[in-house]
């Protein structure tokens, strides 16, 4: 594959025709992404889903933004990346979360405090909109595409903000150990669920949270109670995971105790109008678009919706891969790296 640079990628939303090779891409990416299962039927169910979702015809409820990268027109190149957007989560059951809080005993008595920490279930981030599903080629990794993509959905977002919800979260895979088992769901998890981490983890994303409301315990787990690798993977991102907190970070996401229940991965989550590409972009007819700055620009067409880069002013080969006209509205973002 040759060296990626700006201008080199297009975003797109996935179509019927990039099933095998969305296949593929989710069998070269192993187990870990849970969302993006190697199974061709569970992804043509998430390419309708999609297709329908960009023409107009879902509730929030039920709707997924599924986009693709892939080489703005080199041979070779094809199906790069992935990415979604989920609009509005947790619906019908609930998006559940362990909430971490503290809780102070003092006895006046024997002049003894004690500090508590609990994992409270929750469902906060129930109706929040989630960018999940992030993930490129391994060959892809460091040069730049990965935060492309990722920065992709947010120019989707502050296109059409009003399809989002005011908040957005995003949960990262949890800490596991060099034997890639992990120590919370072993601890907590594993207690009431008949089935490996694995197994539980991808149910959950294909099939919905119905079971974990059947089957979580409703009362706080004292983590003390926890064995000391359990406790510290708490809030701690997989070290495959640490990039993209990064990226989330940078884009003003921020962590404040929220956890995911199987593996205790950190949820992050930032306001929407805040999110650093979506308060950063602005609109410009494509003819001015640029002018020797590098930038993200996207069209204003759902349906049609593209994100590319470019180095300096839109050219006629940025705006054919967008497809717009140089009378044409586009939005773009700064793109200097940070």
């Amino acid at each position: 594959m040759a060296k990626a640079g700006v201008g080199d990628w297009v975003v797109r939303p996935a179509a019927p025709q990039d099933l095998g090779a969305l296949t593929a891409l989710a069998t070269a990416l192993g187990p870990g992404m849970t969302t993006l299962p190697a199974d061709p039927r569970v992804l043509a169910e998430k390419i309708d889903a999609s297709l329908e979702t960009f023409a107009g015809r879902r509730e929030p409820s039920a709707a997924t933004y599924l986009l693709v990268l892939e080489g703005a027109g080199r041979e070779g190149d094809g199906l790069l990346g992935v990415a979604a957007v989920y609009p509005s989560v947790g619906h019908p059951y609930g998006f559940f979360s362990y909430k971490v809080s503290q809780l102070v005993r003092r006895s006046r008595k024997l002049g003894v405090q004690a500090r508590i920490e609990l994992l409270t279930l929750s469902n906060d981030y129930t109706g929040a909109t989630e960018v999940g599903s992030l993930a490129v080629l391994p060959a892809l990794r460091g040069t730049g595409a990965g935060r492309f993509l990722a920065r992709s959905r947010y120019m989707l977002i502050g296109a059409f903000p009003d399809r989002f919800a005011p908040r957005v979260m995003a949960e990262m895979r949890g800490w596991q150990d060099e034997a890639g088992r992990s120590p919370f769901w072993d601890a907590v998890g594993a207690r009431f669920f008949d089935m490996e981490f694995d197994a539980a983890d991808r149910l959950s994303a294909v099939e919905g949270a119905e079971f974990i409301a059947d089957l979580m315990p409703t009362h706080p787990v004292y983590t003390a109670l926890l064995s000391p690798s359990a406790q510290a993977s708490i809030g701690r991102p997989h070290r495959a995971s640490a990039p993209a907190m990064a990226m989330l970070l940078a884009e003003d996401f921020r962590y404040e105790g929220n956890v995911d229940v199987f593996d205790a991965g950190p949820q992050v989550h930032a306001e929407r109008d805040r999110i650093r590409t979506v308060a950063e972009s602005f609109v410009a007819p494509a003819a001015a678009a640029g002018r020797g700055a590098p930038l993200l620009v996207s069209n204003r067409d759902l349906a049609g919706f593209r994100v590319t880069q470019v180095a300096g002013d839109l050219d006629d080969a940025a705006r054919r891969r967008l497809g717009v006209g140089p009378a044409d509205q586009v939005r773009c973002a700064p793109d200097a790296p940070r």
